[in-house]
C-alpha cells in the first residue's frame, strides 16, 4: 500500500507519528531480513573511515565477535535498512554523534520497532549535536557522552537511559614502552602541544550565534582566577549566564560560542607561558595570530606521524576543551600508548583513572609546566616507570574494546 505522511503531524505530536511510522516501515523491512545466521552477529555502525573513532569502534566490533555493517541510509524516502543491513537485523546500532539518524528520528523508531536497540554516542558538545534534531525521538534511545557533566542535563530534558563513556586508547598508537636509555633521552627534548586553534568549520557552525559583551567580560575575569576548567567559563556557565534552553533550537549555540572563545584564549594562556621552555606547537596556523612568537608546525596525520610526535617529546600538554569542561581528549590515552608522558590541566575528567596515576600529571596552573618539566628530566627512571603504570591501566581498562562491552552491558546486548 502507499501511505502518505502529513509532515506538520509528526513535528506537532512526535510521541504518536514518530512510533506509528516507525511501526509502518517496521513492517515493511521485516518480511525482507532473513532469519539470524551462523557466524558473528551483525552490528550496525554507520559511518566510514574519514569519520571521528569509526575505525577504532570497526575493530573493537570485529575483536568482539561482532559483523560491523557501515553502509548510510538514503537522504530521503523511506529507511532503506535492508541494503544497509545486508538482509539481516544486526544486534544493536551504535551512532556516533547521531551518524546514520535522520533528524525526524525515523530510521529510530525503524529500528526500535523491529526490536533492535540504538546506542547514541556523544564524544562531542551533546547539545550542540542535538541542537540538529527538533523532535523528541533521542530520548528513547541508550545515550552515551565522554563528559559526565551532561548526563543530570540530558536527564532533565527527557532522555531515560544516560551513561558516562570515556574514550580510549586508540589501537594503532601502541608503541614499545622506551627502554631506559631512550628514556632519558627523551627527557631533554622539548614539551609538545598537539591540537588545532579551532575546530574545523567552526564559522560556519556559530554563524547565528552571538555572545554578549557584559557576558564576555565577566567570562575573561574568570579566566584571570587561573581555576581549573570546572571554575572557568565552560558551556554549563555560559548556558545559565546567558539563560539559554539546551533543547530545542539553535540557542544553545550561543552558549557554546562563550565556551569556545574561552577555550581558545585559555589554550593560548598556557602555550604563551610555555613558550619560554622551548614549547613546540604542532597546529594549525591560527596559533602563530593568537601566540606572539609562536611558529606552529603543520598538523599531523592521526595514523600516520601522530604516535612518533607524541613520543619523541619531553611531554605533551593537554588544555582541555571548555566545550566539554569535564572531558579527557583523545591524548588522554593516546599518549602513554605512543611512549610518551602526558601532562594535563586539572580536568575533573582525570577522576576516572587511579589518583596515583593522575596525580603526577595533573597541573594546576600554567606556572606549573616547568617545575613539572624540571622533575621529569632530574628522574628518567621514575618517568619511564610513570609510562609503564600508566600503559598497564590502559591495556586494563580503557580500549575501545572495553567501551563496547560498557555499551553491550547497558543496552542488554
Amino acid at each position: 500500500a502507499a501511505v502518505f505522511l502529513y509532515r506538520p503531524s509528526l513535528r506537532l505530536a512526535p510521541d504518536f507519528w514518530g512510533p506509528l511510522l516507525g511501526g509502518l516501515e517496521a513492517g515493511d523491512i521485516a518480511p525482507r531480513l532473513t532469519a539470524p545466521r551462523p557466524g558473528a552477529p551483525a552490528v550496525w555502525l554507520p559511518g566510514d573511515d574519514t569519520r571521528l573513532l569509526h575505525r577504532e569502534l570497526r575493530e573493537a566490533l570485529a575483536e568482539a565477535g561482532f559483523a560491523p555493517l557501515e553502509g548510510w541510509p538514503a537522504t530521503a524516502g523511506g529507511t532503506p535498512l535492508p541494503g544497509i543491513w545486508e538482509g539481516r537485523a544486526p544486534a544493536f546500532v551504535l551512532s556516533v554523534n547521531l551518524r546514520g539518524m535522520d533528524p525526524e528520528g525515523r530510521a529510530f523508531h525503524c529500528c526500535r520497532a523491529l526490536g533492535v536497540p540504538v546506542a547514541l554516542w556523544f564524544v562531542d558538545n551533546p547539545w550542540h549535536i542535538l541542537s540538529a534534531t527538533r523532535l523528541p525521538w533521542w530520548r528513547e534511545a541508550a545515550l552515551f557522552v565522554t563528559d559526565a557533566s551532561f548526563i543530570d542535563g540530558l536527564r532533565a530534558a527527557g532522555a531515560r537511559s544516560v551513561h558516562h563513556l570515556p574514550l580510549a586508547v586508540a589501537p594503532h598508537m601502541w608503541r614499545p614502552l622506551p627502554d631506559a636509555a631512550e628514556a632519558a633521552r627523551l627527557a631533554c627534548l622539548p614539551p609538545r602541544f598537539v591540537g588545532r586553534a579551532a575546530f574545523p568549520d567552526r564559522e560556519r557552525f556559530f554563524a547565528a550565534a552571538q555572545v554578549p559583551e557584559d557576558a564576555a567580560a565577566e567570562a575573561s575575569a574568570l579566566l584571570a582566577r587561573d581555576a581549573r576548567p570546572d571554575g572557568q567559563a565552560h558551556f554549563h556557565w555560559w548556558r545559565e549566564r546567558l539563560a539559554v534552553r539546551p533543547w530545542p533550537g539553535h540557542a544553545v549555540r550561543c552558549a557554546g560560542l562563550g565556551a569556545e572563545r574561552c577555550a581558545q584564549a585559555n589554550r593560548a594562556r598556557w602555550l604563551a607561558a610555555a613558550l619560554p621552555l622551548g614549547l613546540r606547537v604542532t597546529g594549525d596556523g591560527l596559533w602563530r595570530a593568537l601566540v606572539p612568537g609562536c611558529e606552529p608546525e603543520p598538523p599531523a596525520d592521526y595514523y600516520g606521524s601522530l604516535p612518533r610526535l607524541y613520543r619523541e617529546a619531553g611531554a605533551v600538554l593537554n588544555v582541555t576543551s571548555l566545550l566539554l569542561p569535564h572531558s579527557l581528549s583523545q591524548r588522554h590515552f593516546d599518549v602513554w600508548a605512543a611512549g610518551g608522558i602526558l601532562l594535563s590541566d586539572a580536568t575533573p575528567g582525570l577522576d576516572i583513572f587511579p589518583r596515583t596515576l593522575a596525580e603526577p600529571i595533573t597541573l594546576r596552573s600554567p606556572a606549573g609546566l616547568g617545575p613539572r618539566l624540571a622533575s621529569l628530566r632530574a628522574d628518567p627512571a621514575g618517568a619511564r616507570e610513570l609510562r609503564r603504570a600508566w600503559r598497564e591501566h590502559l591495556r586494563a581498562a580503557h580500549t575501545y574494546g572495553h567501551r563496547i562491552a560498557t555499551i553491550r552491558e547497558k543496552i542488554g546486548v
